[in-house]
């Protein structure tokens, strides 16, 4: 139980990581994040957009890249320059596909929170309420239903993870896909449909599937934020896994069209691969970092 108490164990989330303003990093990638929406924002009012379009357009793309770094946090947690790279990758998915409403790629970090267990913390009673809540905001958009369904399997997953979740994890899960699939049928988002377009996205999809299978798997270091322990080695390889699964899921409904719905989990995949071959034995040399 939390050191709170009964209310405290209730509200203790599993699916938020505070950002620390004495941490280099996290100042780092929120200046990188307004440079974006900045740039996004400028050449889309030169473009000729109004300022009321241009906004929302710049604001998605910049939640985009924090999403990548933020998941690839979450798969690669001992070295803190690979979400950074992966943040660098986004720049080239966003160029690439564009970015889809961000909803979806928030719903793999939550999935992402609960199987991984960065925060150390199983889903408390809140949490069990919010996804649910979220999946039924993601479901409003086009194709948003996705996040909702990895949402409801990670619930499930993390009963049979180290330390499993509680048995109303099933319930929330339950209630996550009914409240997904009310939601995508009221609303018409389903838009299943295999696209085939620009090679450069097809560059994505198979970048992130060479990326994923010659990633390094590791026992982290790492501790989670919340917990005496470091993050448990199956856990971390499960997230890794949801993670390339949504990608190829998505994919397999959508085409190329999953690139842009996902572009932060795809750019994750790219980023983490590409500093474990390229930098991480430099990294290692010197040591983990903490989540």
């Amino acid at each position: 139980m939390s050191p709170a108490g009964p209310v405290g164990a209730i509200l203790d989330s599993c699916l938020w990581r505070e950002l620390n303003p004495k941490n280099r990093s996290h100042l780092l990638i929120l200046g990188v994040c307004a440079g974006a929406l900045a740039v996004v924002l400028a050449d889309r009012m030169m473009a000729g957009a109004g300022f009321t379009e241009a906004v929302p357009a710049a604001f998605n793309a910049a939640v985009m890249l924090f999403l990548s770094w933020a998941i690839a946090r979450e798969i690669d947690p001992d070295f803190v320059r690979s979400a950074f790279v992966a943040a660098g990758a986004g720049v080239l998915v966003l160029l690439a596909a564009g970015s889809a409403p961000a909803g979806p790629a928030v719903g793999v970090l939550v999935a992402l929170r609960i199987i991984g267990r960065s925060t150390g913390r199983r889903p408390s009673p809140i949490d069990l309420v919010a996804v649910p809540v979220l999946a039924a905001a993601f479901a409003w958009l086009p194709r948003g239903w996705i996040g909702g369904v990895v949402m409801a399997a990670a619930l499930v997953w993390d009963t049979f993870l180290p330390k499993p979740g509680r048995r109303a994890n099933y319930y929330a899960a339950a209630a996550t896909l009914g409240a997904t699939f009310l939601v995508t049928t009221l609303r018409q988002t389903l838009d299943l449909g295999f696209e085939v377009g620009q090679l450069s996205a097809l560059a994505v999809v198979a970048g992130a599937g060479i990326a994923s299978a010659v990633t390094r798997s590791y026992s982290p270091r790492s501790k989670a934020d919340r917990a005496p322990e470091p993050i448990d080695p199956g856990r971390l390889l499960s997230a890794r896994i949801l993670t390339l699964g949504a990608c190829m899921t998505a994919f397999a409904c959508f085409g190329t069209g999953a690139v842009a719905l996902l572009a932060a989990a795809w750019a994750a995949l790219i980023g983490t691969g590409l500093y474990d071959r390229l930098l991480r034995s430099r990294a290692a040399s010197a040591g983990g970092s903490s989540v």
